[in-house]
């Protein structure tokens, strides 16, 4: 990065372009996961067109992506028997995450990855039997790592990561893009994630963070969007990893609309100084404007190196 955090170093952050690989990029998530969903709605009553949502979160959400971010996606079902299975089954759960460390802890390190699609043609065609009683977000899960394999080339890896299915391919996708799909409910507005910690369900709602990322605009222009770009860029480059995005998303909503301008850098520097000295403690959640982003669990711990980063702002800032 250099040794200072110049005009000409913000600038070109803003000014740094990935939206024809993104759209081209998302076009073909969304294939892949209609390949997954006709794949799935064959035997599986509970999943169909009609009734999965394909939503885009993190910095896709807002526009902030970055070369380093990940494309997240929750992939939302509106099916109660789901939920009410998925209630029901902490015990699988508990037992699936003992095989998985197990699994891992006795792997052979000497036997190669590779996950080719003939590999899995015999589970499609020998799938396991379904049973409504117990089929719960896991299964969805499991059954989609599989599903989406099947639409893959041999040089792409895709593996069950607890809830989450991650997706690595080179050759499908382009070099270092990494796809993270949820499976999770979803009622028409808002997504329930399943949080083990909770054993139970928190609602998202994205409809409220969408509204107050529309408003913000409204009244600032993209100059609150190139914020979010510009402190992800800073915040991965001291911390080599990705921020959260609804604690970014709501830290900068709270600063003051007159901070915000057309000038990038003088934008950067007034919100930087103004952060230095703020007590953040009660800026609001933009995913839920009664709690704070250090009460919202949905903005994870962000908040612990918050003072820390601000100070490594200053210190560069020439």
């Amino acid at each position: 990065m250099g040794e200072n955090i110049n005009r000409e170093l913000i600038e070109g952050i803003v000014r740094s372009s990935n939206t024809e690989y993104l759209e081209a990029t998302e076009e073909k998530v969304q294939t892949l996961l209609s390949l997954a969903i006709e794949n799935l709605s064959a035997r599986v009553p509970y999943i169909n067109f009609d009734n999965t949502y394909l939503q885009p979160v993190n910095e896709l959400l807002t526009g902030g992506f970055t070369d380093n971010s990940t494309l997240v996606y929750f992939l939302g079902i509106d099916n109660a028997q789901i939920e009410l299975n998925t209630l029901r089954g902490e015990d699988n759960w508990k037992k699936f995450k003992e095989r998985v460390v197990f699994a891992w802890k006795n792997r052979n390190p000497k036997k190669k990855k590779k996950r080719r699609n003939k590999d899995l043609a015999p589970v499609q065609e020998k799938p396991k039997d379904f049973n409504p009683a117990n089929y719960n977000l896991f299964n969805v899960a499991e059954d989609l790592q599989q599903a989406v394999a099947l639409n893959l080339s041999s040089t792409s890896i895709v593996y069950l990561d607890s809830k989450r299915i991650r997706i690595l391919g080179k050759d499908d996708f382009g070099s270092n893009t990494r796809i993270v799909i949820y499976p999770v409910l979803y009622n028409g507005h808002s997504f329930k994630f399943y949080l083990d910690k909770k054993r139970g369900f928190i609602n998202i709602d994205n409809e409220a963070r969408l509204s107050l990322l529309e408003e913000k605009v409204e009244r600032v222009g993209y100059s609150y969007i190139n914020m979010i770009k510009i402190f992800n860029v800073l915040f991965y480059n001291f911390n080599k990893v990705m921020p959260n995005q609804i604690f970014i998303e709501s830290l900068l909503y709270n600063c003051p609309d007159e901070l915000f301008s057309d000038e990038v850098y003088d934008t950067f520097v007034k919100i930087v100084n103004y952060l230095s000295m703020a007590d953040i403690k009660d800026f609001k959640s933009n995913v839920n404007q009664d709690k704070s982003i250090f009460t919202d669990v949905l903005c994870g711990n962000s908040g612990l190196g918050f003072k820390k980063f601000i100070s490594k702002l200053l210190d560069l800032k020439s």
